[in-house]
């Protein structure tokens, strides 16, 4: 019996086509060798896009065309899956780069060449995307785990108060890394090092940019983290975590003034990390008790991040904090009543060294209410969040003010069946608000508030479906006053013995900008989707938008997209 061999490869660059070549030269032999359990399996997609405006700067490509595609290869255990994709847009923050990585698995051994992607720990190295060498053995309930190699960054987007978003050249960043542990059900214990650092002998920003930003915002960084988790588990009911990390982090790496360790010091520190005038230490962590019965929980969670923590190797999160708060998730009358919810404490200035502390009671309560097939309830409620997904839009390495952020929503969904007539109703509400407390600097509150009522019917006979909604928009933010509320209806048939579905859709807005009028805001759309085959598919989506405004620039901007997918 041959063991399992899993070889993953992605690829981002024009040779797309290798993948189509892939498919017709090894489908000879899937049909040849169907004894013998060959299998392909996979898809490709072609498009193109035009796109054009007049009012305003284009904000997308004139045209483009992408090229996407997956195969899979499967033959006695061994499984080659492959997947690429291809976009020739050149606006904006869209620019040419080639991806290749592969990560080969056998048994317990697996090996990342080119660009991976591996996860340590929240507080180390967590969601980032390097381009080296990696190494994960997974022998029983041990794990080990090294990788080298970079994070290629060409455009760096840098955001200040100030100046906005601007795009400028950075420093090659490199990375480094290794873990080590010990897992058993949920019950764990791991150590981990990763250490990132800018290359001084590569890319730097240049001309006034330095000074614009200002101190030690683009000089050269250098980071290390260590990191210990740990969780145990007891009666299958009460389980136990901690997850901890130390942060020596240097603001600028061409800093001369470097600091002398003592001899209590080791020596292998010194040359891990050598500290100067910009570094400092920090620590981050949580740690907390869940109880589980049934489908019911309760817990307590601890979490702490030290002022100045900063990790190069994993998503921005919030420093300055203590919280503790306290977990609860019920189901009542046979699950038809969920409750989940937190409610705890949460205040800064951990260090005293804010001219202001911030105390304030944090949670988040979730009601959902099902007491039939046909209605849906659900109420929430949260004002604190203190992460970010890593995205496009990069913030500086530490927040220069803080944010409290509160939502409120509501949504209820109710259908009406039926064999020859189906109703549904839906309605929505939010309202989220952004409390500033800045101390340098206010930038203002933000309150938005989004209400919407939708209905939809659908004639099951005839294949056709009618949606018209009404939706009221608020926003409030710096002493302006934004209102937008309309209606849309879209219509939906199936046509040609069901194979094209077609979706015709339209919208109308009416504006005011501080109780003005400031015109309308319009938009029509067309989506067909042809199926040949169900494996064979054709899209076309176009959208059309007019903008009439008073106070800002008017402008119409139109798209239409074509797609092919064939999958095999």
């Amino acid at each position: 019996m041959m063991a399992k061999l899993n070889c993953k490869l992605t690829v981002q660059c024009p040779f797309i086509w290798g993948i189509y070549l892939f498919m017709c030269v090894l489908a000879p032999i899937q049909r040849a060798g169907a004894q013998d359990k060959v299998s392909l399996k996979g898809n490709i997609t072609a498009g193109g896009e035009i796109y054009d405006v007049n009012g305003i700067s284009n904000r997308r490509s004139p045209y483009s065309y992408s090229l996407s595609g997956s195969v899979t290869f499967a033959y006695k255990g061994i499984s080659i899956p492959v997947t690429g994709s291809y976009r020739n847009a050149q606006f904006s923050y869209d620019y040419t780069f080639n991806r290749l990585g592969i990560s080969p698995s056998y048994k317990w051994v697996k090996l990342h060449l080119g660009w991976s992607n591996i996860n340590y720990s929240a507080y180390t190295l967590s969601g980032r995307t390097f381009f080296g060498v990696g190494l994960e053995l997974t022998p029983g309930k041990w794990y080990f785990s090294a990788l080298k190699g970079k994070f290629q960054n060409p455009l760096a987007i840098r955001d200040t108060l100030v100046y906005g978003a601007n795009l400028i050249p950075g420093y090659e960043r490199n990375i480094e890394g290794a873990k080590f542990g010990f897992r058993k059900g949920k019950s764990k214990l791991e150590l981990m090092a990763v250490h990132t650092y800018d290359d001084l002998n590569g890319p730097a920003p240049s001309g006034d940019v330095n000074q614009l930003y200002g101190y030690q915002v683009l000089t050269p960084k250098e980071n290390l983290t260590i990191g210990f988790n740990a969780g145990l588990e007891l009666f299958k009911r009460l389980e136990f975590f901690v997850n901890t990390g130390i942060a020596a982090f240097t603001a600028d790496a061409q800093d001369t003034f470097t600091i002398k360790y003592g001899s209590e010091v080791p020596s292998f520190a010194k040359d891990l990390f050598q500290a100067n005038s910009t570094s400092r230490i920090a620590l981050a962590g949580d740690g907390g008790v869940n109880l589980r019965i049934k489908s019911n929980k309760i817990g307590f969670k601890y979490r702490r991040v030290d002022p100045f923590y900063s990790n190069l190797a994993a998503n921005f999160f919030q420093n300055d904090l203590e919280q503790i708060t306290f977990t609860t998730g019920i189901n009542l009358f046979k699950r038809k009543l969920r409750f989940d919810g937190q409610l705890g404490m949460e205040h800064n200035n951990l260090t005293q060294l804010r001219s202001q502390t911030s105390q304030r009671v944090i949670g988040n309560a979730g009601i959902n209410f099902i007491p039939s097939e046909q209605l849906h309830l659900g109420l929430r409620y949260t004002n604190y969040q203190t992460e970010s997904m890593n995205e496009i839009l990069q913030l500086n390495d530490t927040l220069r003010f803080i944010t409290v952020s509160t939502q409120y929503g509501l949504n209820a969904d109710y259908t009406l069946p039926g064999k020859l007539l189906r109703k549904n109703f839906s309605f929505y509400l939010n309202y989220n608000k952004v409390k500033d407390e800045s101390e340098n600097q206010s930038l203002g509150n933000i309150n938005v508030f989004t209400v919407g009522l939708s209905h939809g019917i659908t004639f099951t006979q005839k294949e056709l479906s009618i949606y018209p909604s009404i939706n009221y928009n608020m926003y409030e933010y710096r002493n302006i006053d934004q209102t937008r509320y309309g209606f849309g209806l879209r219509v939906s048939k199936k046509l040609i013995d069901k194979k094209l579905m077609l979706n015709l859709g339209g919208q109308l807005f009416i504006n005011q900008y501080n109780g003005l009028n400031d015109g309308t805001s319009s938009n029509i759309s067309i989506n067909g989707n042809y199926r040949f085959t169900p494996k064979r598919t054709l899209t076309l989506t176009t959208l059309y938008r007019i903008n009439e405004s008073i106070v800002n620039r008017s402008y119409n901007e139109w798209r239409s997209t074509l797609k092919f997918s064939q999958s095999f």
